[in-house]
């Protein structure tokens, strides 16, 4: 009977650590990205994006109808960006493939809590920035080029 016992400790033992093994957080570790001596950091934490939305008339045999298109996205946040920053807004769809962006440089930078908006002017396809096609947005912000001297 004891080696019953001893066998039964050990399945325990091999069950409970094999649950615990598949049941750990997965800790992330986010590195910066180096350059030469300096790191490239985002120059803000946090920001709100808004979409400007238009209403073109389109037909097909059916008819004429309206399609909602986004325009630009409005970007504000608190922070500042320096002068030579850039600002990417992408539209994904549900695959989250870029199928359409637009792009801001920002010569004289951000300051915090102005609101500029984003051409949306690439297209992966022609009606890519139709609201129907659109499920989330990826907001890039660069700062300045590090590789350039001051």
């Amino acid at each position: 009977m004891q080696p019953i016992l001893v066998l039964a400790i050990v399945g325990i033992g091999v069950a409970a650590m094999s649950v615990g093994f598949l049941s750990n957080p997965i800790a992330l570790n986010l590195q910066l990205l180096g350059v030469g001596m300096e790191d490239i950091v985002s120059p803000i934490t946090a920001a709100s994006i808004d979409f400007g939305v238009v209403k073109v008339t389109d037909s097909d045999s059916t008819g004429q109808f309206f399609k909602n298109i986004i325009q630009y996205c409005s970007f504000h946040s608190a922070q500042f960006i320096e002068p030579g920053g850039k600002l990417i807004c992408k539209l994904t769809d549900f695959r989250g493939e870029a199928i359409a962006e637009g792009f801001l440089l920002l010569p004289q930078g951000y300051d915090g809590s102005d609101r500029v908006l984003i051409p949306i002017t690439q297209l992966a396809f022609a009606n890519a920035n139709s609201v129907k096609n659109i499920h989330d947005v990826t907001l890039v912000a660069l700062g300045p080029d590090p590789t350039t001297p001051n």
